[in-house]
């Protein structure tokens, strides 16, 4: 499996970085790639979630269905995509004086086999990285503006 971890200081309080960055009809507002989100079932605040999801990596847009798999209020979202490319994402929040500190971890399976891990170390990992390192700064200034 292929990973990317990135992480961005903002200076804002660890309830309202969470608050925006779980709230997955706000996704596209600062993401780069989270093109529209919505929850289908559950309640949008624990564990056992599913929620549906378009995103645009690269030229193609593609649907995924997934189930969030940790959620503690304030301090880690994690989801598993259940259909669409294998991919599993974990965001944790940690105060940090009077702002957070936001690490984003992605760990997914490049698709098409070997030819698609022969395009990760080229090209898809560096797309990915840019996208979420992008996404977070977009964040950061959403909550910080």
């Amino acid at each position: 499996m292929a990973r990317v971890v990135k992480s961005i200081s903002i200076d804002a309080p660890r309830e309202h970085v969470f608050a925006l960055a779980t709230d997955l009809t706000r996704q596209p507002d600062w993401t780069t790639f989270v093109k529209e989100g919505l929850v289908t079932s559950g309640d949008g605040k624990s564990a056992g979630t599913i929620d549906r999801t378009v995103v645009k990596v690269g030229p193609r847009s593609t649907k995924a269905e997934n189930v969030w798999t940790e959620y503690a209020a304030g301090e880690v979202f994690a989801r598993r995509a259940t259909s669409g490319m294998e991919m599993e994402e974990k965001l944790t929040f940690t105060a940090a004086g009077n702002g957070t500190e936001v690490q984003w971890m992605v760990v997914y399976r490049p698709p098409l086999g070997p030819l698609g891990w022969f395009m990760d170390v080229f090209v898809m990992n560096r797309v990915y990285q840019n996208e979420i390192e992008g996404s977070l700064e977009r964040l950061k200034s959403e909550l910080e503006s």
